[in-house]
């Protein structure tokens, strides 16, 4: 299971202060967080680098079907 970040994490991933702003980065980041009772962001490292993985480009284009001629 991942550990959730601890809220001196939380800011130095974000760089905000208040819980809003906090919020506000993750959603600009796309970075799924779970809210709290007390309404702060609760975040996992899986769920970061997860994020970052699902949106990382690719440099290779995938091809559009099978390579028929291939197969002798």
């Amino acid at each position: 299971m991942s550990e959730i970040l601890t809220e001196a994490q939380l800011r130095r991933l974000t760089g905000a202060k208040s819980s809003d702003a906090q919020k506000l980065v993750l959603d600009e980041n796309q970075i799924p967080y779970v809210r709290r009772k007390d309404g702060k962001p609760a975040v996992t490292w899986a769920m970061v680098n997860q994020s970052k993985l699902a949106s990382r480009p690719t440099d290779k284009k995938l091809p559009l079907g099978f390579n028929l001629e291939a197969v002798s």
